[in-house]
């Protein structure tokens, strides 16, 4: 999901302020934009296959989502 919303200039600010990647964030303007970002990968979904990761939901439900985050 941060691959798709934040990009990489947010991963390496996070990673420079010491962050570690499984570290939660926890603010309310983060909640409110993850929730934002949802419903617009919701809408964009073909299918609602299940899956064992989010990456594997969205490469299965929103296939033309999945290949703009995989370039």
């Amino acid at each position: 999901m941060m691959r798709m919303f934040a990009g990489e200039w947010v991963q390496n600010v996070l990673q420079r302020l010491g962050m570690n990647e499984n570290e939660a964030i926890e603010s309310r303007i983060v909640t409110r934009r993850i929730q934002e970002a949802l419903k617009k990968i919701e809408s964009q979904a073909v299918s609602d296959l299940p899956a064992d990761s989010a990456d594997e939901w969205l490469e299965r439900n929103c296939p033309d989502l999945w290949r703009k985050v995989e370039k």
